[in-house]
């Protein structure tokens, strides 16, 4: 007497929805309260008289210009945290070839927010230098921002 079994592949927990919203919604708002900065600064100053001095150190008669950046988290960044928990949450039940999307959807959505604070971070240590440089200043594509030249008062 001989009795056959099926032998079945072993199949992968499917992620849970919950799980799902809750690293989408950590992720979106640890971006929004973290991805915020700002920075100014200028190139002169006043000399001990009260008169203007440029880059250089040399005497002006206008007063030196100064920037102020102000820098705010981007819905662009959220949408693409959204985006990519969807196609994770359309994939959850994915066998064979595509058993990998979802997780690495939801892996993706925790990156990309962790990269465009650390991106933030860097362009704001970098904007300073150049503006020293005479470089125009432009936002980084990830970041709404506000910017602000004017004269020193």
């Amino acid at each position: 007497m001989t009795v056959e079994t099926e032998q079945t592949a072993p199949t992968r927990p499917r992620l849970p929805t919950r799980r799902l919203v809750t690293t989408g919604i950590v992720a979106a708002g640890l971006y929004w309260m973290v991805a915020r900065g700002s920075v100014g600064g200028g190139a002169g100053g006043v000399t001990g008289d009260g008169s203007w001095i440029d880059a250089q150190g040399e005497p002006t008669s206008e007063a030196p210009l100064t920037f102020a950046v102000t820098l705010l988290p981007s819905p662009l960044v959220v949408l693409v945290i959204a985006g990519l928990l969807v196609v994770a949450w359309a994939t959850r039940d994915a066998r064979d070839r595509l058993a990998w999307l979802a997780p690495a959807c939801e892996v993706a959505a925790i990156v990309v927010p962790l990269l465009a604070i650390a991106g933030l971070h860097a362009w704001i240590v970098g904007v300073a230098q150049t503006w020293d440089a005479g470089v125009p200043i432009s936002p980084p594509w990830w970041a709404s921002s506000t910017i602000t030249i004017d004269r020193m008062r």
